[in-house]
């Protein structure tokens, strides 16, 4: 600890300024360059590889046109080795030359060259020694009988194949697909050969970045993009053996006496047995300069940006330590008793911030003399608040006694009387007046409510006498339930004001609780007057509005808002109803497991 308290003592005594361009130099821009350095040294190696993926990216796409050709190819030979029309040409025995040149004038390959650019020409080697030669249909000479692929065309009995090989017409190299053809009797007929365009394969590899060299299975080259070495064969120094490659395979060697990294890509044309190898080269000499380019560009940058940072960085330091210079000169006055600041700081930053926050204390302070005053007035008027609901609170406890008093006396009087039916009556009125006043938002035992609903539903049946008639079904065992309370009384409360009182006629209110597939389902139903179409689709649609009613609200809405909200959005009211028709109402409450209610 003593060897740094020096250090940290030398610190302290420093300008803001002079610490701020000193952290910029140690944390900010000794790490910047660093990393600059770092980064630009690994730039050849991200280079590298992003050429790398860029050949692998051109070797698949050559093997994607590739396998289009050999499709497109094998498709036209298939036609060819199925045509009658060429099998009669080649089979027919000829009298005379004209009827040669009739055949040759209805018969031709013109129709498959012409749809199709990747093909060179067409030659059809036949045995009719009736037949004459053209560019179409060739004699089968003892030479070509030596050629290997008219060898290969005889074994492999009408099986196309991939070769390359000298045409015996232009004395040129294609690369082409050679098939022998027979008839149906196993007849043979000829050997077709189908030379692909030298030209429409130079247009797959001819904007490629790198030398982009394709070979057959002998390792001759059947395309490249450098046009001089097409038909020789390929010496690339340290490639493995061919059997050893496999799919985008890289290797380092030696191609035209450069350092070279070799794709190796080999693979059979679709339909095809032959083996077709392409071979991306990227010279190493190449990459390392375009690196070094981007390296140098890179330190460039570096550089730059070293220069305008601190030039930042000082142009911030001096705009901050004038700030601070111009703070603390505002709280010497202050601290001297000179409250008159002038608002010379501007800005929302942190200095900003502590400038409006030094103006407001010095206001408060000026003005603490005034708010202790005002303090005390509000400690007294607080007092007097206190003791006005203090005293409301004692009235609001005397007047329901008070009511109780008086509702006990009218039935006891009516009782000596002998009017047991009034003084039963007044009892339940009191009953219902109590557990109003009584209720919280606690759940509450659904026995009680129905005791509740029973008298509701008593008071009215002696208001209206036979008009009114209900009837409650407990169709399970309800000792042991608990509901919040007030959910049943604005229901039958609706039921009998909406639904029976606007009928002529007699009507009922009938109540079942039932258990229903794991919930206790409470039902409403009267055959008064019902509702509406458009009027229940209103009810409806408020049944769920949270924006209706308030906190003294306990209409059906708010009966079915508390439900959602207290056991969950599945629980709830449903409404039935049609005009002249009765309504139903359906509560829906959660049993054991689901939220409260079974003790």
């Amino acid at each position: 600890m003593n060897l740094l308290k020096k250090p940290i003592n030398i610190v302290n005594d420093m300008k803001i300024r002079k610490k701020l361009i000193g952290t910029y130099l140690i944390v900010v821009l000794l790490p910047f360059i660093i990393v600059g350095i770092y980064f630009t040294n690994n730039l050849k190696g991200m280079i590298m590889q992003r050429d790398m993926n860029e050949g692998y990216v051109d070797t698949d796409r050559i093997q994607d046109r590739l396998n289009e050709v050999g499709y497109q190819i094998y498709n036209d030979s298939d036609q060819l080795y199925f045509d009658n029309q060429l099998q009669n040409t080649v089979l027919k025995q000829y009298t005379s030359t004209l009827d040669v040149m009739n055949a040759y004038s209805q018969y031709n390959f013109n129709q498959y060259i012409l749809y199709n650019n990747d093909i060179a020409n067409i030659r059809f080697y036949e045995n009719n020694s009736t037949m004459l030669e053209n560019s179409d249909f060739m004699k089968i000479t003892d030479s070509i009988r030596g050629t290997s692929w008219y060898r290969n065309a005889i074994l492999n009995d009408g099986k196309p194949e991939i070769d390359y090989a000298l045409d015996s017409v232009t004395n040129t190299k294609y690369l082409c697909v050679v098939r022998m053809v027979k008839t149906q009797d196993n007849e043979f007929v000829g050997v077709l050969v189908i030379n692909i365009s030298n030209d429409y394969l130079q247009t797959i590899i001819q904007d490629d970045p790198f030398e982009s060299i394709i070979t057959d299975s002998s390792g001759n080259i059947i395309l490249a993009k450098n046009s001089n070495i097409e038909g020789t064969v390929l010496k690339l120094d340290n490639l493995p053996p061919k059997n050893h490659l496999v799919n985008n395979d890289i290797t380092q060697g030696q191609y035209m006496g450069q350092k070279s990294l070799i794709i190796t890509n080999c693979f059979s044309p679709q339909n095809f047995d032959d083996t077709i190898s392409i071979h991306t080269i990227l010279p190493v000499k190449s990459i390392y300069e375009q690196a070094d380019k981007t390296s140098m560009i890179g330190f460039y940058i570096i550089g730059f940006s070293l220069i305008l940072s601190l030039g930042l960085i000082y142009f911030f330091t001096t705009l901050l330590s004038n700030r601070i210079i111009k703070l603390r000169r505002e709280m010497h006055k202050v601290i001297e008793g000179d409250f008159n600041l002038k608002n010379s700081i501007k800005g929302k930053d942190e200095i900003g911030e502590l400038y409006v926050d030094l103006n407001i204390m010095v206001d408060s302070i000026s003005k603490l003399i005034h708010e202790v005053y005002e303090v005390n007035l509000q400690k007294e008027q607080l007092n007097n608040r206190q003791k006005q609901a203090e005293f409301k609170m004692l009235a609001s406890q005397i007047n329901p006694h008070f009511l109780f008093n008086i509702l006990e006396n009218i039935r006891m009087k009516a009782h000596c009387n002998g009017q047991d039916e009034l003084a039963t009556i007044v009892k339940m009125l009191a009953k219902i007046m109590r557990r109003n006043l009584e209720v919280g938002s606690a759940p509450v035992s659904l026995q009680s409510e129905i005791e509740l609903i029973r008298s509701y539903l008593e008071i009215q049946k002696f208001r209206f006498g036979e008009r009114i008639n209900y009837e409650i079904n407990e169709l399970c065992d309800i000792e042991h339930y608990k509901i919040l309370p007030l959910l049943l009384e604005p229901i039958v409360e609706n039921a009998f004001v909406h639904g029976l009182e606007g009928k002529e006629t007699k009507g009922k209110i009938t109540i079942y609780i039932t258990e229903e597939k794991g919930k206790l389902v409470i039902s409403v139903e009267d055959d008064g007057v019902g509702i509406d179409e458009n009027k229940l689709n209103y009810i409806l649609k408020l049944l769920n509005d949270f924006n209706q009613g308030s906190d003294k609200s306990i209409g059906i809405s708010n009966v079915n808002q508390r439900i959602k909200l207290y056991y969950g959005e599945k629980y709830g009211i449903e409404i039935y109803s049609k005009l002249n028709e009765g309504t139903k109402v359906f509560i829906k409450l959660p049993i054991n497991g689901e939220g409260i209610i079974h003790d």
